[in-house]
Order: C-alpha cells, then structure tokens, then sequence
C-alpha cells in the first residue's frame, strides 16, 4: 500500500530498458543491422521539425540513468532524430531540455549540421517523457532547525 504512492509516473517503456542496449552511434555505422529494433534514447534537445505528417525533434544524444533520465553534461553519444506522428506544438519541445524517448529504429537520414553531412538515426516514437530540470544548489542549505544555526547548542553560532 505504501508503494502505491510512490510508483512511477513514467512510461513502462522509458522506465525500463529494453533487452537489448543499442547505442545511436552504432547505428550511424551499420543501419541495416538494426532497422525495426526496439531503443530507448535521451539527451538534449536541439531543434524541431514539423513536416505534412510528422514532426521531427532533433536530439543531442546522452548517456540515460537506470529509469532513462539523460545525464547532464554526459558524454555525447550521438544525434538522433525523434520522429512523431502527427502534428507536435514546438513549444512542446524547447531547445536545451531532456527528452527520453522509446521506439522502433526505421532507418539513417543525413542533414547537415553547419556544412558537415552528418547521419542522423532515426527513432519512430513509441513513448516519450520530457524531464523537469534539476534544482542546483551554489550552496549548501543549512537546515533551519539546526540548534547552532540560531546560536545555541554545542556549537554557538557556528554551523559546523
């Protein structure tokens, strides 16, 4: 009963990875081995693309945690493009958040990136979750009940 309240809001197939691990630069070298395979990638958004019948969001590929948050400031894996069907708001998608997404790989389309033809894998997307950002502290907080925090205590006024 308890761990009801603390179940996982995520999609089964963002949380969980799949059986077999294929990374987006592995496709970029050898896309027919893995067209309809089963991925589920992160990183970054960069751009996106709305076309007739899909839209197009272009990832920066990043190592994923165990529950398939992208790792900030992880190595780059690769670029990939998240291809959904339909029509999707760009403002759904602003440049710079985290993006997860699960779905079937369907083939390799190359776009320039400045004047560098680079291939870019494409994911047909199943499922996806966008992260919320991370808080970051400068500083560590100092718990306010803390007995020195208000100069009584062991330690006076000191926080140590």
């Amino acid at each position: 009963m308890v761990m009801t309240g603390c179940a996982s809001k995520l999609p089964q197939t963002i949380a969980q990875p799949p059986a077999e691990v294929i990374s987006a630069s592995a496709v970029q070298q050898h896309p027919e081995t893995y067209l309809g395979k089963q991925v589920r990638w992160g990183g970054e958004i960069l751009e996106v693309a709305n076309a007739e019948q899909h839209t197009d969001v272009l990832v920066v590929g990043r190592e994923l945690e165990k529950d398939g948050e992208p790792i900030e400031d992880s190595k780059v894996d690769a670029r990939f493009i998240a291809r959904f069907s339909g029509f999707r708001e760009p403002a759904d998608f602003p440049e710079g958040k985290r993006l997860t997404v699960s779905g079937t790989l369907s083939g390799v389309e190359v776009h320039n990136v400045g004047e560098f033809p680079y291939p870019y894998p494409v994911v047909e997307v199943i499922e996806s979750h966008r992260w919320p950002e991370k808080k970051h502290y400068d500083h560590y907080p100092y718990y306010p009940y803390y007995p020195s925090y208000y100069g009584w205590g062991p330690y006076g006024g000191y926080p140590w």
